[in-house]
């Protein structure tokens, strides 16, 4: 079986210099295919709108096993 993946939208501030995650997030909770995920977090399928040059909202794929870890590597 492959591993599975979920989509997690987290919300970003830029300090001037770095762009540093600001702790708001959400996740489906609905496992996929990296390949599914990846599509879904392709930037050029969302229509965004950002009022604030200071923040963002970044779509990722995480492994679903991740969820409840204080830390997980996006790319695993």
């Amino acid at each position: 079986m492959d591993k599975m993946f979920i989509l997690v939208i987290s919300m970003w501030g830029n300090t001037g210099t770095e762009w540093e995650y600001i702790g708001n997030q959400m996740s489906l909770q609905i496992p996929m295919t990296l390949e599914q995920c990846s599509r879904m977090a392709d930037e050029s399928t969302w229509a965004t709108t950002y009022n604030n040059e200071y923040y963002i909202m970044l779509p990722q794929c995480y492994p679903a096993d991740c969820a409840g870890k204080a830390s997980c590597d996006p790319n695993t």
